[in-house]
């Protein structure tokens, strides 16, 4: 009688010991799942704050670009003296390379 009682208290407590280790298993599991959702907020965070910088960034170039094509509009057509000053040194061709530039990297992020 005595063996049997002790086989059962040996199965008894390996039982235990497995119900402890899923559940330590278990709980490092979650714990790694709490760390990356913390991280993956944080991410998210910068990111978010990233994208108001670049459209704030591109409202400027936009707006500088407004006032620069209205320039344009008032100057006369006829390439006159006045009309060459508005862009002068490639002005116009470096402005809209810096507005694709922009334009590209808000499309990297969204």
């Amino acid at each position: 009688m005595e063996d049997s009682t002790g086989d059962t208290t040996s199965a008894g407590v390996a039982d235990v010991r497995s119900v402890e280790n899923a559940v330590k298993a278990l709980w490092e599991r979650v714990r790694r799942a709490g760390d990356l959702i913390q991280q993956l907020r944080e991410e998210r965070q910068a990111l978010l704050v990233q994208i108001e910088q670049l459209r704030a960034e591109v409202q400027h170039v936009q707006n500088e670009l407004a006032r620069k094509d209205q320039m344009l509009s008032s100057i006369p057509p006829s390439g006159t003296a006045e009309g060459a000053r508005a862009f002068g040194n490639g002005e116009r061709e470096a402005l809209a390379q810096k507005v694709k530039d922009l334009l590209a990297r808000i499309d990297a992020y969204l």
